[in-house]
């Protein structure tokens, strides 16, 4: 097998978070740049790869998310990300909303070198939600504001991630919508709602202890799996599954960066071959939201990205080395565990960082320490593939990358497999009579549990959604309840 001249690799990885930041009001480009700066040494050609780059790609921030903190943000992340590293390109992308989007973008700008459209990316993302939350606590005001005027491609869409009729019936928040994905999958298993807690606190526990070996995970703390599951005032209850150490932290203070080039640019820029990581296999899905879907016990997309990257790699899920599954939620690790099915690997092998709990969720940009995660693992010992997901949204979009440590016998095209179908059933919006909760989430406020929106099979067939105010702190699913449409929300009480 010859060498693979224009085969992507990643050549350079950074991180940087407060512990290596100066200042007590960091922002993300402060963060972004000096990740930049740090990838660009880890290439050992930090010059002749500055000199290079033509493509920044930067991961869209909280504040341009729709979740503002009121510090206002850069007209152009991409560049003054870059600015901040020492670096600019020609062409400057700011990627879509979404976690899926770091591993998205590696496809995307991989695939443009393979191709030859692009020579050398830097791919970036920082978030400070944890100074703008610590300026708002003391009355600071913040200003990251920045003009510009040279144009970049801006990918935000449109894609819903939750639908208006799931908004209505009180599904206001990620942790809501998980939990009725949580439940759902908890449902369809038959386990109890005590027992999946213990599952959730063990896997947990698990990850949590990963956390202690990162230099910049924002929350390392092993937690023992008894301690997930009593009552303490750090833990507190989030909705009726989740508290929050179950869930991604994101008041964190992070940057990463990565560099991809070709392996024939690589070794013309004098980076060893040491430091290559190759990308063996791709895939991309996206799904409707969750009320909508066929099927609502298990991602199938998920199921569809996992198996089509592992396909196109070559390699089988046993043959696996380090992985790193997207953690914002347990049912995010779970359903991935459920789809990979190897008995072998542990609980605290499915994350290389601590996940978004212990590590921190960084918004859209977590994937990108994951990544960094992965490419140091492959150096230190390459024997075997690595495995990154990245999940956006409500398991709405899913990217997943397999990547070696040595030029793949199977070479990657250039090819994001991503023919994945989803399958939807349309809500029925004046449900009335008999229903099945076939899942459900309920706010926890100070302790109080909130008004139950529930997901239901109705006695006709048709999917609906409802909400049971004053419902019995109890186990909800497969409870009978009478329905009755509203303008703007259903009601449900228990059929008697």
């Amino acid at each position: 097998m010859g060498f693979d001249a224009s085969a992507p690799v990643i050549i350079g990885v950074g991180e940087a978070s407060r512990k290596k930041v100066a200042g007590e009001w960091p922002c993300p480009a402060d963060l972004a740049g000096q990740a930049i700066k740090v990838a660009l040494a880890d290439t050992g050609q930090p010059d002749a790869v500055t000199a290079a780059i033509d493509t920044i790609a930067a991961i869209r921030t909280f504040e341009d998310s729709g979740v503002s903190l009121g510090t206002g943000s850069p007209e152009n992340v991409p560049e003054a990300f870059g600015a901040a590293g020492g670096i600019r390109a020609d062409r400057l992308i700011y990627a879509d909303v979404g976690g899926q989007s770091p591993q998205a973008m590696v496809h995307e700008l991989a695939g443009a070198i393979r191709r030859g459209e692009t020579q050398l990316a830097i791919l970036v993302a920082a978030e400070a939600t944890g100074t703008a939350k610590r300026a708002r606590k003391a009355g600071v005001e913040l200003n990251w504001r920045l003009p510009s005027d040279t144009p970049f491609d801006n990918r935000l869409s449109s894609f819903p991630i939750l639908s208006r009729a799931e908004i209505r019936h009180g599904i206001l928040s990620m942790p809501l919508a998980y939990s009725l994905l949580e439940n759902a999958r908890r449902l369809g298993l038959g386990i109890s709602r005590e027992d999946y807690l213990v599952h959730m606190a063990e896997l947990g526990s698990a990850m949590s202890a990963k956390s202690l070996a990162r230099e910049h995970a924002q929350f390392a703390k092993h937690f023992t799996t008894r301690d997930l599951l009593v009552d303490n005032e750090s833990d507190y209850p989030l909705t009726d599954i989740y508290r929050r150490w179950r869930v991604a932290q994101d008041a964190v203070d992070l940057g990463g960066a990565l560099v991809l080039t070709s392996a024939g640019k690589a070794r013309e820029l004098g980076v060893p071959d040491s430091k290559m990581i190759w990308l063996a296999g791709a895939s991309e899905t996206k799904e409707p939201p969750y009320s909508e879907r066929k099927d609502i016990s298990h991602p199938l997309a998920l199921d569809y990205a996992l198996q089509a990257a592992l396909d196109q790699s070559g390699f089988a899920a046993s043959q696996l080395g380090v992985v790193d599954i997207y953690s914002c939620f347990p049912v995010a690790v779970f359903a991935a565990v459920d789809t990979l099915g190897d008995p072998a690997r542990s609980l605290g092998d499915y994350t290389l960082t601590g996940g978004l709990n212990f590590f921190g969720g960084p918004g859209n940009g977590y994937a990108m320490y994951s990544l960094a995660a992965m490419v140091e693992n492959l150096r230190r010992d390459g024997s075997k593939p690595a495995l990154i997901t990245a999940n956006g949204g409500v398991m709405s979009k899913q990217a997943v990358g397999v990547y070696t440590a040595h030029q793949p016998e199977r070479p990657w095209t250039g090819e994001v497999r991503s023919a994945y179908q989803a399958e939807s059933v349309v809500l029925d919006d004046a449900p009335q009579g008999k229903g099945k909760v076939l899942t459900y989430a309920r706010p926890v406020a100070k302790g109080v549990m909130g008004a139950a929106t529930l997901l239901l099979e109705m006695e006709n067939g048709a999917r609906a959604l409802a909400v049971m105010e004053d419902a019995p702190v109890a186990d909800l699913g497969d409870m009978v309840v009478a329905v009755t449409p509203q303008e703007k929300r259903h009601s449900a009480t228990i059929y008697c």
